[in-house]
């Protein structure tokens, strides 16, 4: 593993998904140095295609982030793999320590730890995630289109996303676990779609050769279901975010100005744990941003003088 050299960089990037990446390009172009510490545990690397990013469309994630490094090799850019486990900031620097021991300062931070995925507790689920289950209909929706789709959604209420997904599949079931949250008006409406709900408990998914058949239900019943959708929530990975005092929304995600900017003076956040919609393209785009806006916030610290151009 690589070593930190003992030196204080422009930028720190915890993260190297697509948002850290962008960020990281745009940052080493602008002639700042860069290091990047990541785990190599992005939320999508078990999908089966990249979708919504025109020019790479089903592209695997793994290749695309192999793409991305490949071309990055050409700046001066240092990555780290390794987990960072806490930071703290003093007057106009950073100090990350990494769990392997390694310790990094910087005069900025970005923060592109993104989210993780709650997985239902359901036998089969976590096997099938990212292959026949997945979370997103605008991501997965239309490899879909002419199967039976079922949506679990136990906690959370389905309604919704059982409308969005009536639009794409050929057959919808809504299964809830147990849950009784649907109002009546909602039940009505599903069932003129010609949605069921399905309030049994479920026993396990069906298997076979790796891909979801169906599910069983605790009453012994099973129900034929090639694509499963969840609607389970998610958890920001915000133990940094914590610890800095950046400020955040109910659920959790980062609150960001429009230059990606917290509350905490030289941090930034970009990607699934910022406010906006959880895309790749908007990750990679929200990575620009908050390069551009961390280059200019060091010019203007370097030159002491608000620059015009932004």
């Amino acid at each position: 593993m690589k070593l930190a050299e003992q030196k204080v960089w422009d930028v720190l990037i915890i993260g190297g998904g697509p948002a850290g990446l962008s960020a990281a390009t745009v940052l080493a172009r602008s002639r700042r140095s860069v290091a990047i510490i990541d785990e190599g545990r992005q939320r999508n690397l078990r999908s089966h295609g990249l979708h919504n990013y025109i020019t790479r469309d089903g592209i695997l994630p793994a290749d695309f982030l192999d793409l991305v490094h490949e071309e990055i090799k050409q700046y001066p850019v240092s990555f780290f793999q390794g987990r960072a486990l806490s930071v703290t900031r003093s007057e106009d620097q950073f100090s990350v320590s990494c769990a392997d021991g390694n310790n990094f300062i910087s005069k900025r931070l970005l923060l592109a730890t993104g989210v993780s995925d709650q997985i239902p507790e359901v036998a089969g689920m976590k096997e099938l995630w990212g292959k026949s289950i997945f979370h997103c209909p605008f991501c997965d929706g239309f490899e879909c289109k002419e199967q039976h789709v079922g949506l679990y959604a136990q906690q959370l209420n389905g309604y919704g996303m059982a409308l969005a997904l009536k639009h794409i599949a050929r057959k919808l079931t809504l299964f809830t676990d147990g849950g009784t949250y649907l109002r009546l008006a909602q039940k009505q409406k599903l069932e003129q779609q010609g949605i069921e709900v399905i309030t049994k408990r479920i026993r396990k998914l069906l298997l076979d050769k790796g891909q979801l058949q169906g599910l069983e239900l605790e009453d012994g019943r099973t129900v034929d279901c090639t694509a499963l959708f969840t609607h389970h929530g998610i958890s920001t990975n915000r133990s940094l975010l914590d610890q800095l005092g950046c400020r955040s929304t109910k659920k959790g995600a980062a609150i960001t100005n429009r230059h990606q900017q917290t509350n905490v003076d030289g941090v930034y956040v970009a990607g699934d744990a910022s406010i906006d919609m959880h895309f790749v393209v908007v990750a990679a785009a929200e990575g620009v941003k908050a390069a551009v806006a961390i280059h200019n916030d060091l010019l203007e610290k370097q030159y002491a003088e608000v620059l015009k151009y932004r």
